[in-house]
């Protein structure tokens, strides 16, 4: 027997973890494109969905009480318990049962930096809508230079009445006047004063709702870098745009001044921005009415004045998609490219991107083959069909381009979550449906009669030329996810794509935009959060 035996140790004694905490879903929805005179991107207003953070909420504290009801149940078996309501959208409510209709600072802060929807932007600038009670310290968290920030018109002055009540006697709002040197002058509106001192710091405000001349608008619109107006429901447009161009601005000291950059495009001028520009006829419109910007999606309609440089260029590009379809060898798919401008003016593009990465830049096409691969190259081909050789527009700042190929990556990212057997075929072919579904936008025939043409499966002519099958309703949700219809998307989740959550239609959403990003062009210099982070400590 030994002298000294080992001890034994018994083990810690450990409280019973409670359930796991679920964390808020992605508030991200959707976006708009905002185009300018040269139909080139400028940047997206950015749609969230509220109630993901109380929705959270509600999860924990219906976990916490199934816990509990399990703990009786294991006590005592025949216990009665109620088990509690499942929480959906459509029964979420807040603590005085009202329905959650506005998205909080916190969600869309906790979608744009953690969730990846600022990456998601690449060079471009997110519009982004608060109302006027956020407009306090917890809005320093969104950088300054990449997110303007839109207000509607009629929640300001609502602000401006509750402050000032219409029973109040002048002499009594003249009390209080900000002005020392004229105490006559009237106490300027306490919004209006929140709106300079962020302005001062580098944020851009965005006004909508604006319809008319009246009183007291020409101390508003000081306040603001860009202008929304709705086309279809303002009458005297024109006036309208030269008021607010007329509007002196402070100058911006805050961005660096460009180089060459014309006067006033500091950002001095007021920007008119049209909205609900939806087809050729409201783009014409609106151009002619001076806007500055479009908001819509017009540029996925054909048009003579806003169509790509059409021709034998195209049809070689679909030639050169058969070809690739059919699995070349590497030498056969050179020769193709190098008889195709489109194509490998805007591969070199892409390798020269890649090469960024890699440090082996592509001195002719095929170098521009090697870097990039043989799928990715079938891929892009496919993809180029909306580029435009002629266009002076960047490849990543090209509308039309940019909407099929993220519809492409995000209809690949979302089949994969379908299960087995739903009539999909593969990843691949939700892919080819996404980047085919405009090309009847780029020649003069329907989609079923170019596609007819090629040695397509069934399944993927007829997603694009009914939206039947599960490709087709794949389709139509990668749709409402761009604009961020979500009443559609519930729709569709639930039914045959019921594998699908809102979640997964944010998150693959996103990853379909980054991967095109991240394809297209590199990282910007500027860290936009470091640069928030400072201007918070100021």
């Amino acid at each position: 027997m030994a002298l000294f035996g080992k001890k034994t140790q018994s083990a810690p004694v450990q409280a019973p973890k409670g359930p796991e905490k679920v964390a808020p879903e992605n508030s991200y929805l959707g976006r708009e494109p905002i185009i300018d005179r040269d139909q080139a991107i400028i940047g997206y207003e950015l749609f969230f969905r509220p109630g993901t953070t109380l929705k959270a909420k509600r999860i924990n504290e219906r976990n916490e009480v199934l816990a509990q009801i399990a703990k009786r149940l294991a006590a005592d078996p025949k216990a009665e318990v109620t088990y509690p309501d499942e929480i959906t959208e459509a029964n979420l409510r807040d603590d005085e049962d009202n329905e959650v209709k506005e998205v909080t600072l916190g969600e869309m802060l906790y979608a744009l930096k953690t969730k990846g929807v600022a990456q998601s932007l690449g060079l471009h600038l997110g519009f982004i809508k608060i109302h006027p009670h956020q407009l306090g310290d917890e809005l320093r968290g969104i950088p300054a230079m990449k997110f303007p920030l839109q207000i509607d018109l009629a929640e300001i002055l609502e602000a401006i009445k509750t402050e000032v009540p219409p029973d109040e006697t002048v002499k009594d709002s003249k009390k209080d006047a900000k002005n020392p040197d004229d105490p006559d002058a009237p106490k300027v509106p306490e919004i209006l004063e929140k709106l300079e001192k962020m302005s001062n710091i580098g944020y851009k405000f965005v006004l909508t709702g604006l319809t008319e001349v009246f009183d007291g608008l020409e101390d508003i619109l000081p306040k603001f870098r860009y202008v929304k107006l709705d086309i279809q429901h303002v009458e005297n447009a024109a006036s309208l745009i030269e008021l607010c161009k007329a509007t002196p601005l402070p100058r911006d000291t805050k961005s660096p001044a460009k180089k060459g950059a014309k006067a006033g495009s500091d950002g001095a001028v007021m920007q008119m921005i049209a909205t609900h520009v939806e087809t050729p006829e409201d783009f014409h419109k609106a151009r002619d009415l001076g806007f500055d910007a479009y908001e819509g999606f017009y540029f996925i309609k054909p048009d003579p004045d806003l169509s790509l440089h059409r021709g034998d260029d195209y049809r070689k590009i679909l030639k050169l998609l058969t070809l690739l379809l059919s699995s070349p060898e590497l030498h056969e798919l050179v020769d193709e490219i190098e008889l195709n401008p489109v194509v490998a003016k805007h591969l070199m593009v892409i390798a020269e991107v890649d090469a960024g990465r890699k440090r082996a830049k592509p001195e002719n096409v095929r170098d521009a083959a090697v870097i990039s691969g043989v799928k990715r190259i079938t891929r892009w081909t496919q993809l180029l069909l909306y580029a435009d050789s002629k266009a002076k527009v960047s490849l990543e700042s090209t509308p039309l381009l940019q909407l099929v190929c993220v519809r492409a990556f995000f209809m690949e990212l979302a089949s994969v979550k379908l299960p087995a057997g739903a009539g999909l075929g593969s990843s691949d072919l939700a892919f080819l449906v996404g980047g085919l579904s405009l090309i009847d936008n780029l020649f003069d025939e329907s989609s079923r009669e170019i596609l007819s043409k090629f040695n397509l499966p069934g399944v993927v002519v007829d997603a694009i030329a009914d939206r039947s099958g599960v490709l087709g309703k794949l389709l139509t949700l990668a749709e409402a996810a761009e604009i961020g219809d979500l009443e559609k998307c519930q729709q569709l989740c639930a039914g045959e794509l019921g594998s699908l959550t809102l979640d997964d239609v944010a998150q693959d959403s996103l990853l379909a935009i980054k991967t095109f990003v991240a394809q297209t062009q590199l990282a910007p210099d500027e860290d936009v959060w470091e640069q928030a982070e400072a201007t918070e400590e100021e």
